[in-house]
């Protein structure tokens, strides 16, 4: 995709307003919890990183990154404002993508993100 410089300028203006409203919102990297505390495979919890496209100011997917190893082979979900985006098993990359799908979010329209692993 082409991008112009006057497009690049706007997209780092966009991308600092995606990145200030990131640090408002929820996260849950609590593991569901089925009769036993040994479910639990992320005490730390994860992070949440958003992937913004500045040509038409959209979000086209979040990166959750600092997943336990321990978590390897357990599915995660995600869902962003109240609708589920993906669930996914676990590699033990330490970090998935989950992909949206069209119409994509404005980066101001994101309210909270909720995740989970059950194992």
């Amino acid at each position: 995709m082409k991008r112009l410089v006057t497009a690049l300028a706007a997209g780092a203006a966009i991308s600092t307003i995606a990145f200030a409203s990131a640090s408002l919102l929820d996260v849950d990297g609590s593991t569901i919890q089925a009769g036993s505390s040994g479910v639990t495979c992320d005490a730390s919890g994860v992070n949440a990183n958003w992937g913004l496209e500045t040509d038409d100011n959209s979000v086209r997917n979040v990166r959750v990154a600092g997943i336990d190893t321990a978590c390897a082979g357990d599915t995660m979900f995600v869902k962003v404002d109240g609708k589920p985006v993906v669930s996914k098993v676990i590699t033990t990359a330490g970090q998935e993508t989950f992909a949206f799908t069209a119409p994509f979010p404005a980066p101001e329209t994101i309210n909270n993100i909720k995740i989970w692993i059950e194992g």
